[in-house]
């Protein structure tokens, strides 16, 4: 053979060993099985043509190609096994069955071609020579071996191809369709030349069949997934990646997950999840986010925390693009984040919100509600209770009536109760009329009350409201507060009452 085919033929043998040079990346997904498998048929070919090129054997030439029969129908069966598993369409067993049977039956009769010449006509005896080979008729069963072979690779690569023309309705995505629909006509034709017509050096089949799978590789495999972990040489990876990433290709499909994430939440690539899919998978054990802000008042300790980050990714000769999410554990984070808040907005000992809240809550109200009430609370005997009791007493006092504040807050909506500081206590009422007020406060009387004065939590109160009244949210502030002072100075004879009680008791 001359040397420029020589050359042609080692650059086509190159091609062919292209997917095994990381074949451990086809375990990415169950989906690229077969197409492992057909990565080393192929480089089986390679090394059987180059067999037959070198060798000055001609019983090594024959039995090598013999074996090409047998080879290509094996090739030609994990297209098709290939195709159909990317499709995600269900591989029945007869199937399997079937192309297995066949396969033996190929390989039986390649090698004893030598009794009945069904493939080559012409035998292994002595005085064959090279040149009697590759001048040899084919016999009967090499035409039905052939005719199989083209039956299982059309049924394959129109599969495909439809596939191919159905995102190119869809997604206006030319470049997969029209170079299968050329890779497939061009194969054709070179192949009926090859058999009927001139006897090219080099085996057109093998050298299609290598660019279309070359092809195939690029679309299934390199623009599908593993491009996707180039992103401008890995560096947005090396330098961001700690532990879970999502790859999702331009259909919105995911490609490839970290282990760690589909581990821990039980995730199928198999299923062919789209990132909406994942979302709501991973809903009720995790919270995603993008922007700390967004989650600044909600915390649910039963949950993971997830930062994520996302990249676009520029597909080579496509119009599309995928995307790279990173997600960042930030649990332990935000747990700290939320304790620190719940610090500085809380009461600590009655655990509802504080003086810090509630400033913080005035320019909200204000801005965005003209129906609100403050209803101001001062708790009786809180200094008796101190001197005569004892301070532990005094602080049992004030959650006696932080509890029953929470009761009303669970029972009525738009309700916030904040500890002011000291025995006082305000609840501020969203949207709420007289009459559901006066309401909040008699359930509050009945929640408080009892015979035993130890038990009992007095109080007074006052409030105002801005009923649509466009009054600043000071002037509210300083009516209910006066009504409560009205209220208080009107309870005086209570309050000596139960002095003179805590002293006699004590």
């Amino acid at each position: 053979m001359r040397t420029y085919l020589w050359i042609i033929f080692f650059a086509i043998g190159t091609l062919s060993a292209l997917p095994l040079v990381r074949i451990d990346f086809f375990n990415a997904s169950r989906k690229y099985k077969y197409f492992k498998y057909l990565s080393f048929v192929m480089f089986g070919w390679t090394g059987l043509n180059y067999l037959k090129y070198v060798s000055l054997s001609p019983r090594v030439v024959y039995y090598a190609t013999l074996t090409v029969y047998p080879l290509v129908f094996l090739l030609s069966a994990f297209i098709l096994l290939s195709m159909l598993q990317y499709l995600g369409r269900k591989i029945s067993k007869y199937l399997i069955i079937s192309l297995l049977l066949f396969f033996v039956i190929d390989l039986a009769m390649a090698y004893t071609n030598n009794f009945h010449q069904l493939f080559l006509e012409v035998t292994n005896a002595p005085g064959l020579t090279n040149s009697m080979i590759s001048s040899a008729s084919h016999g009967l069963f090499f035409y039905i071996h052939t005719l199989i072979c083209y039956f299982i690779l059309f049924f394959a690569l129109i599969s495909i191809s439809i596939k191919f023309y159905k995102n190119l309705k869809r997604e206006q995505d030319v470049f997969p369709f029209v170079i299968m629909i050329i890779g497939i006509i061009l194969g054709i034709v070179a192949n009926i030349l090859h058999l009927f017509v001139y006897d090219f050096p080099i085996d057109p089949t093998y050298v299609t069949l290598v660019f279309l799978l070359t092809f195939l590789y690029f679309i299934f495999y390199i623009r599908d997934v593993k491009l996707m972990l180039k992103v401008n040489g890995n560096d947005f990876i090396l330098n961001n990646l700690r532990e879970m990433y999502l790859l999702v290709n331009h259909r919105g499909v995911i490609a490839s997950a970290s282990s760690e994430l589909m581990n821990k939440f039980s995730i199928n690539l198999d299923q062919k999840l789209t990132f909406a899919d994942f979302q709501k998978i991973i809903s009720e054990k995790a919270v995603i986010y993008t922007d700390s802000k967004n989650i600044e008042n909600y915390y649910d300790e039963n949950k993971l925390y997830l930062h994520m980050m996302e990249k676009h990714i520029s597909l080579p000769f496509l119009k599309h693009s995928g995307r790279f999410y990173l997600f960042y554990d930030e649990t332990k984070n935000q747990k700290y984040i939320n304790d620190i808040n719940y610090v500085m907005t809380h009461d600590l000992m009655t655990n509802i919100y504080n003086r810090n809240y509630f400033e913080s809550l005035e320019p909200e109200i204000e801005a965005n509600y003209q129906n609100y009430s403050l209803v101001m609370f001062d708790i009786d005997g809180l200094k008796q209770f101190n001197d005569y009791l004892g301070h532990e007493a005094g602080d049992q006092l004030l959650i006696k009536f932080a509890n029953a504040l929470k009761v009303v807050v669970n029972k009525y909506e738009n309700l916030i109760p904040i500890r002011m500081g000291g025995d006082e206590f305000l609840l501020i009422a969203l949207n709420k009329d007289k009459n559901d007020i006066e309401e909040i406060i008699y359930d509050l009387k009945i929640l408080t009350n009892d015979k035993d004065l130890l038990k009992h939590v007095g109080f007074s109160y006052g409030y105002s409201q801005n009923n649509y009244a466009n009054k600043t949210f000071k002037r509210v502030m300083t009516e209910a507060d006066a009504n409560q002072y009205a209220m208080k100075a009107s309870r005086k004879k209570t309050k000596e009452e139960l002095d003179s009680y805590l002293k006699s008791i004590t």
